[in-house]
């Protein structure tokens, strides 16, 4: 017979539809839901502190989509909120912005520290900057900046190489042991002043454990003097380096160096171990 079920199934009445799958058994809807979801982040992982504002061209080529892919993301992002066009161009919406208030290491660690990094903004009158680990780099969580300072030059968000900074070196110093060895790997030069050779950047280093602070010199940027302290907290874990930046020569380390151990001493009292990042 024509229609008969094949052995050892019951023939399903015509025009009766096929039983629904069980939610998330259809393999590739999964897939595909990950793609656009892959693809869509990879368009808000093209802005950074030097891609702040880009054009459709720019996002596409740098997520590695089809100009028409990235087109349809950015106007379904654009509707979300979690990117604004103006003119021809697209820059981080205000409500991804809202979101990333909400992370710890954000919310925590830079609000305990405002009150502290402010002293230090009115005793040395420097741009105070405040960093974390943020993967192999450090990422600036908190900037504080008078009229006196000087201008910023980073953004709150911008991200540094451990090898080039002063935050960076001190996570090198007190940080897990595999990061330096990993941070050897990708000695990039940023300027004819960047440590490029993994020797050096070890003895750096060990000035770096027996000072208890870091110091750069034109190694991230020109005209570009950082120096940073550790901020640790009662089991010795190092969460955060505070620093400030000045231009045309070095702050006097002698002078700075007990006002920003006094500041982080007062941030790692007032966040706790019950605040420490995840």
């Amino acid at each position: 017979m024509a229609n008969a079920a094949p052995a050892g199934r019951t023939a399903r009445p015509t025009g009766t539809a096929a039983p629904r799958r069980p939610a998330g058994g259809d393999g590739a809807a999964d897939r595909q839901a990950a793609s656009v979801t892959s693809r869509a982040l990879a368009l808000l992982g093209t802005f950074d502190a030097e891609h702040s504002v880009q054009s459709l061209s720019s996002m596409a080529r740098r997520a590695g989509l089809p100009v028409a892919t990235a087109h349809r993301l950015a106007g379904e992002l654009v509707a979300w909120g979690g990117l604004e066009k103006v003119n021809a161009e697209y820059r981080v919406g205000q409500r991804i912005w809202r979101l990333g208030l909400l992370a710890p290491a954000q919310q925590n660690i830079a609000e305990v520290a405002a009150p502290f990094m402010q002293d230090v903004l009115f005793v040395t009158h420097n741009v105070v900057n405040l960093f974390i680990l943020d993967g192999e780099e450090v990422l600036l969580v908190e900037r504080m900046s008078g009229t006196g300072a000087g201008q910023p030059f980073r953004r709150v968000g911008a991200r540094l190489p451990l090898h080039a900074s002063a935050a960076g070196k001190i996570m090198l110093a007190y940080g897990a042991k595999d990061l330096f060895s990993s941070a050897v790997q990708r000695l990039e030069p940023h300027t004819p002043r960047t440590i490029t050779n993994p020797g050096l950047l070890a003895a750096e280093i060990d000035r770096v454990r027996a000072g208890g602070y870091a110091t750069t010199e034109e190694e991230a940027g020109p005209d570009n003097y950082g120096l940073a302290v550790p901020v640790f907290l009662p089991n010795k874990q190092v969460v955060a380096a505070l620093g400030i930046v000045t231009r045309g020569r070095p702050a006097p380390v002698g002078t700075v160096v007990p006002v920003l151990n006094i500041a982080a001493r007062g941030i790692a009292r007032r966040l706790g171990v019950e605040h420490l990042p995840q």
